[in-house]
């Protein structure tokens, strides 16, 4: 079971909640901007939908139809914090959360009617929880579906009202998506339009096409669609590990729009984070450049490597070519970096550490591989060769009669694993 958690406008209302006074004019949100070049409206207000304002319209003809349009510009950093807010809030309800995108978040319910109780309880708990984090108007916009799998809790959340939860039970599923529409479906729009053309407008008609039809038609997608509108496919809410980011942030001394400054500025952020207490030696495999623009609003970029690093060189690079193709739209207040994502520990162990610091191993021990004088690393890296090779072919030295006329005898070549 899972219940889908939908906020229509997620972003738009989290910017109405700090300027309420906008509550109740014609608003629209911008479109984060990429490079230069004319914006277009992300989302808008009912009074603005009432001017005939759309999404994606360019903001020149959104004017013109409603000249006392509020333009907004985006804050992605501030949007992306109240995400994760939301999430840290529900993984103390269950602990399976997963986010779909900003304002749409699946949890799983398995096992919550021991603790909770009835369905109708579960959903409430949940809407509970979320009463500390979001304003009580945000939490009473949500609209809250339960159903077998993830698309039935995100088709029930569609049909669902705000404060009026959908709950569909298993027995219930088909015929539950039988009367909904083909809209719902996570598939890509060409396909939604042939459909349309053939007819079907509806789950139902869909799951009673013949699928050998579909398979000609859409390849293995058109199978997969019939088989979540007849709701024979019942995906479970993956819940997806996601450590704690490591932030480190700068304030400008004044408004900077300067490629050359902010690039020597990322290349110290990025010697502040590789230094942070939390990465614990681990290398870096996805980072987040943004910061906050001169007048309001946030700029952010996500950069995702082909191969974890702990080099500031390496990070910088693909970050300096974001900026060249996504540079901010205004000058720029502060800066900060974010690594999300973390690969394995960068640095190698040394094969030749001494725990004891030492500078070599003391003569004439013939136990002191065995005895933890020389590294794990090495005594692995020997096992290996060992395995590899039927014997080891690694050998240290040991002094046998230092104080001989003879050079030879002086020291000697003993296996290392001896």
């Amino acid at each position: 079971m899972a219940l889908c958690l939908w906020l229509p406008t997620f972003e738009l209302r989290l910017e109405l909640v700090r300027s309420p006074e906008l509550d109740t004019t014609s608003v629209a949100l911008l479109e984060p901007q990429e490079g230069a070049g004319a914006g277009r409206i992300l989302q808008i207000s009912e009074r603005a939908a009432e001017a005939g304002v759309r999404p994606g319209m360019s903001v020149s003809r959104a004017v013109a139809l409603c000249p006392s349009l509020t333009l907004l510009e985006p804050d992605p950093t501030h949007y992306d914090a109240a995400m994760a807010m939301i999430l840290e809030r529900l993984v103390q309800v269950s602990p399976v959360v997963q986010a779909e995108e900003r304002g749409r978040i699946q949890v799983g319910m398995d096992g919550l009617e021991r603790l909770f109780g009835s369905p109708e309880r579960q959903v409430e708990r949940v809407l509970h929880a979320l009463m500390d984090t979001l304003p009580r108007p945000l939490v009473a916009a949500l609209r809250a579906g339960r159903a077998p799998g993830t698309f039935g809790a995100r088709v029930a959340a569609v049909a669902a009202r705000p404060g009026t939860p959908v709950l569909v039970e298993e027995e219930g599923l088909a015929s539950f998506l039988a009367s909904r529409s083909i809209s719902t479906l996570p598939v890509p729009d060409e396909m939604l339009e042939r459909l349309r053309r053939l007819g079907v407008e509806r789950l139902g008609a869909l799951g009673a096409l013949p699928p050998q039809e579909l398979l000609r038609q859409f390849g293995p997608v058109g199978l997969e669609a019939r088989a979540l509108a007849r709701g024979e496919r019942i995906d479970p809410v993956r819940a997806r590990h996601r450590p704690r980011p490591i932030r480190v942030s700068m304030d400008l001394p004044s408004p900077v729009g300067d490629r050359e400054i902010l690039h020597r500025t990322l290349d110290r952020l990025l010697e502040r984070g590789l230094a942070h207490g939390d990465r614990k030696g681990r290398s870096i495999r996805g980072i987040r450049l943004g910061g906050h623009l001169e007048g309001g609003g946030s700029w952010s970029v996500p950069v995702t490597l082909r191969e974890p690093s702990a080099r500031v060189e390496t990070l910088a690079y693909p970050l300096q070519g974001r900026i060249r193709l996504s540079p901010p739209p205004r000058a720029l207040e502060s800066l900060f970096v974010e690594f999300f994502d973390f690969g394995a520990p960068s640095l190698q162990p040394m094969l030749f550490e001494r725990r004891d610091g030492g500078a070599r191993v003391r003569a004439g021990s013939a136990g002191a591989f065995s005895d933890g004088e020389v590294s794990e690393a090495l005594r692995e890296a020997v096992r290996e060769l060992k395995l590899k090779l039927g014997h080891s072919p690694l050998y240290r030295v040991v002094e046998v009669d230092p104080w001989s006329r003879i050079p030879e005898r002086r020291h000697a070549l003993m296996a290392l694993d001896d």
